[in-house]
């Protein structure tokens, strides 16, 4: 008894310098883990850039599920609603590394990098509220793309075009679930994004000799709030075997920012400035945003298996390309099926009974296109992945994504990437008064 109490209070401790050390981490350090944004993508040039799905390892487990599945454990960072299921205090936090080849019609590209997932912890207010306190990456852009152009039949003049951009935009949540009666839930999320993103446009001209590179800056800062409405509805079929069903919708279309724009010559290197001039003072705009709308149904048998099927439609005709063309934005949809097995969840003796095994696959249409000849790449990706029992009801999630976003044949170009996350769900009972028998 005496050694069981003591390494339960060890491994306490440990808990305790985990999430205060992770704190930290996420306060001081919030500008370095900015910086490591997602890998080049030449679709990111969209909007506010290519939109993070938001998801924790243990939805991207199972390819995105969430609208309507929770198991009490994890904070459903997907439906506010489902955070009414959660009677445990837990701490989440989570990476991703992506390795993606790019091609298009002439070239390739390799490229390796990561980003941070989330930062999450929840909390039960009381016997029918929940609350939880989040952070994570809203949407990233990181392009940067040249092209060449003669300007004489021996092509020994030439002037190159380059087009970048880069930046992040963040979302720190504040997001509520509440229980109505025995099945039915609702919840609501308050988001704040900020953040800046520039883009520049510049030309080289290899004619003249100095090679000076003209370039015209475009600086755009994110700051406003945002918000999202969920509801789920929980129907027991027979004992431990339950229906549920789950909605959210986005309640913003727009949100305001602040655009500077400026004039800049560079030396050969493109590095040093050599003359810069700013066009215009900092001034106003609206952002227009994706609004989604997403369902979800699932079959779920208590601590042994579920299965289920999002369904997720974001309008993005009020979206700005940004690469000049004249057709609009589509509205694109996405497919998610999934599910989760766990053996023996109270077996003691054999540690993979108790392991969760989880795998799901997705389909999306998306509203990226190179140019206004080409169809809208679809995005399709299979997901496996594996909650590993820690102690109690914690966790450590591990997953692995397959998937692909375009085709040459059809979109001049193609992505590959092989996604791995991993997580850290902690889990207890806290606030809870203590009793002597």
């Amino acid at each position: 008894m005496i050694y069981n109490q003591t390494v339960s209070s060890c491994f306490d401790k440990v808990l305790k310098r985990i999430l205060f050390f992770s704190t930290l981490s996420l306060i001081f350090f919030q500008t370095e883990i900015r910086a490591q944004s997602i890998l080049n993508s030449p679709y990111s040039y969209v909007g506010m850039g290519e939109l993070d799905a938001g998801y924790s390892t243990s939805n991207i487990m199972m390819g995105g599920l969430g609208v309507s599945n929770s198991n009490g454990i994890y904070s459903s960072v997907i439906n506010p609603a489902l955070l009414a299921r959660n009677r445990y205090t837990g701490f989440e936090v989570g990476v991703n590394t992506e390795y993606k080849n790019l091609q298009d019609l002439r070239q390739k590209q390799s490229v390796f990098g990561g980003n941070y997932q989330s930062l999450n912890l929840t909390l039960p207010a009381s016997a029918r509220w929940t609350f939880a306190i989040g952070i994570r990456p809203y949407s990233t852009v990181q392009y940067d793309t040249k092209s060449y152009r003669r300007l004489n039949l021996l092509g020994v003049d030439s002037l190159i075009y380059s087009f970048s951009g880069v930046g992040n935009i963040n979302k720190l949540s504040f997001s509520n679930g509440f229980r109505i009666s025995k099945e039915v839930y609702v919840g609501l999320e308050m988001d704040y994004l900020f953040g800046n993103i520039v883009r520049n446009v510049s030309t080289q001209n290899l004619s003249d000799g100095q090679y000076y590179k003209v370039q015209l800056e475009n600086r755009n800062d994110y700051s406003d709030f945002s918000f999202k409405a969920g509801f789920a509805y929980r129907h027991a079929i027979k004992k431990d075997l339950y229906l549920n069903l789950g909605a959210t919708v986005d309640l913003n279309s727009t949100m305001n920012a602040n655009q500077i724009k400026r004039f800049a010559i560079l030396d050969y290197t493109g590095i040093n400035i050599i003359n810069a001039d700013t066009l215009s003072q900092k001034t106003s705009f609206v952002q227009n945003l994706p609004v989604s709308k997403k369902f979800g149904v699932s079959l779920e048998k208590i601590a042994k298996w579920m299965v289920g099927v999002d369904f997720i439609s974001t309008d993005w005709t009020k979206v700005e390309n940004n690469l000049g063309q004249s057709r609009a934005l589509p509205v694109s949809n996405k497919w998610v099926v999934g599910g989760e097995y766990t053996p023996d969840f109270e077996s003691v003796s054999n540690y993979l009974k108790r392991t969760t095994y989880r795998a799901g696959f997705s389909y999306q249409t998306t509203p990226y296109a190179i140019s206004e000849t080409t169809p809208y790449a679809v995005d399709m990706n299979f997901s496996i992945g594996a909650a590993l029992p820690l102690r109690n009801l914690s966790y450590l999630n591990v997953s692995y994504q397959f998937g692909k976003r375009g085709t040459l044949s059809q979109n001049n170009l193609e992505e590959q990437y092989h996604r791995i996350s991993i997580g850290l769900t902690l889990s207890d009972l806290w606030f809870v008064k203590q009793k002597i028998n």
